[in-house]
């Protein structure tokens, strides 16, 4: 893990946090829904962007935007860290033949094998008195 990788996985970590602070300390939308009938724009609704909430409303979108961005930054740098990996570790000719026993010249796993005509030894029944 690189640098720049412990970088960005800790921006995420920080973004994250102030995504969700800011979402929690915005207030429900049901304030608004007596007005849904046509009703007059009071004073604060038209200064709603220089008001708390509307600070907070931008603090979130901004937030979760560089989220996105991150999240998406760090998703990249980990699929090239992984290819990057994976090429780096190529099978070479002598790791893709079969072992040779040096005894016999014959592959390893033919050497091993017990031969198949042997009797197995079966334990002798004892009688019971």
């Amino acid at each position: 893990m690189g640098a720049a990788s412990i970088i960005v996985s800790i921006l995420l970590i920080l973004v994250a946090l102030v995504l969700i602070v800011s979402v929690l300390m915005q207030e429900g939308s049901r304030q608004g829904l007596g007005s849904i009938g046509g009703g007059a724009e009071t004073f604060f609704g038209k200064n709603k962007a220089k008001s708390y909430e509307g600070k907070l409303a931008l603090i979130t979108k901004i937030a979760a935007g560089v989220f996105i961005v991150l999240a998406i930054v760090m998703t990249r740098m980990t699929a090239v860290s992984n290819n990057n990996a994976t090429a780096a570790v190529e099978p070479t000719a002598a790791t893709t033949e079969e072992p040779v026993d040096e005894a016999t010249e014959a592959p390893a796993d033919e050497a091993t094998e017990a031969p198949a005509d042997e009797a197995t030894e079966e334990p002798e029944e004892t009688s019971k008195p």
